[in-house]
């Protein structure tokens, strides 16, 4: 039997392939067996058994060491495009039975909320019942990941990340500046508006730059106006940022859109500098879904509408 023939009988599986490929990638089976969860036996059960389908030895081991053959090293790089061709096609089934059932999945932090997303959501949905929504909280770069993936639809983001995101799109939704947040005890809670200048002796918190792209944009700000900020802390979450604001010293820039959330012992101070803190949509345009074509034309007049009223 040819190993064609073997192919079609069911003798090599996926399962033998992924096992194989996580051997490959961290080069050593008791590490791969734990990524897998699973034991070593099955493991090497599975990859002897694959090696004698195919006639070939794909490790060479010793007690202490593992490394590919040169047939390891090609079906190293088969299965890294069978693993992306499977997860593509996959993951293009999903998406085209989204669009069959009018779901959109969305990919967004928490605070896009604050800027009366919510609100724009149910008037949307007046006119489209037929829509429906799946929230998926994703950092920006994650966002990205998964649109190219096709797991979401649609990122939503500030204005920060969309930058160099090729071969994504970014549409803008909602035009807003960055403010200063100050603590209710701060002296700077005087000031009708501030400069980035009088900044200058302050420690900030700000977002971890991993999870915003636009704390290195505010950076670079302040760098333009002559000074490195003293960042004290870095947090995970906007509500962690706020509440250190509230509690200490600190300060830090924000968009203008957290003062509509109802904050305690916080007061919010415009900029005379401009920093962007846009909601922008992040999407793949080459996708002709038309729920999300829809969405992006329309939701936009229903976030500035929300924005005006409140």
């Amino acid at each position: 039997m040819d190993i064609n023939e073997n192919v079609l009988s069911g003798r090599i599986t996926l399962k033998m392939l992924r096992y194989f490929y996580a051997v490959s990638q961290c080069m050593h089976f008791g590490r791969a067996a734990e990524q897998l969860n699973i034991s070593k036996s099955p493991l090497s059960a599975q990859i002897k058994e694959l090696e004698s389908v195919l006639d070939v030895i794909l490790f060479e081991r010793t007690t202490r060491h593992v490394q590919l053959t040169e047939v390891g090293l090609l079906l190293e790089q088969e299965c890294a495009l069978l693993f992306d061709m499977f997860r593509d096609s996959i993951n293009k089934v999903t998406q085209a039975g989204r669009e069959i059932d009018k779901t959109i999945n969305i990919g967004l932090m928490s605070s896009i909320f604050w800027a009366g997303f919510g609100a724009a959501l149910r008037e949307f949905k007046k006119n489209h019942p037929e829509y429906v929504f799946n929230f998926i909280e994703l950092a920006p770069q994650k966002q990205k990941q998964a649109l190219i993936e096709h797991s979401i639809d649609i990122g939503l983001a500030r204005f920060a990340d969309t930058r160099n995101i090729h071969p994504l799109s970014a549409k803008l939704l909602y035009a807003e500046p960055m403010c200063v947040v100050v603590s209710d005890e701060n002296p700077l809670k005087m000031n009708k508006s501030l400069s980035l200048d009088e900044l200058i002796d302050e420690e900030f918190v700000f977002i971890n730059r991993t999870n915003s792209a636009s704390t290195d944009m505010i950076i670079k700000s302040l760098l333009d106006c002559g000074f490195y900020p003293k960042v004290a802390q870095e947090v995970i979450e906007p509500t962690t940022l706020m509440a250190v604001v509230a509690t200490s010293a600190m300060v830090s820039i924000v968009p203008q859109s957290y003062c509509q959330h109802q904050w305690q012992n916080v007061c919010f101070i415009p900029l005379k500098e401009a920093i962007s803190a846009d909601i922008c949509a992040i999407y793949d345009s080459r996708s002709k879904r038309e729920s999300v074509s829809e969405f992006l034309k329309v939701i936009p007049t229903l976030l500035s509408q929300q924005n005006i009223s409140s």
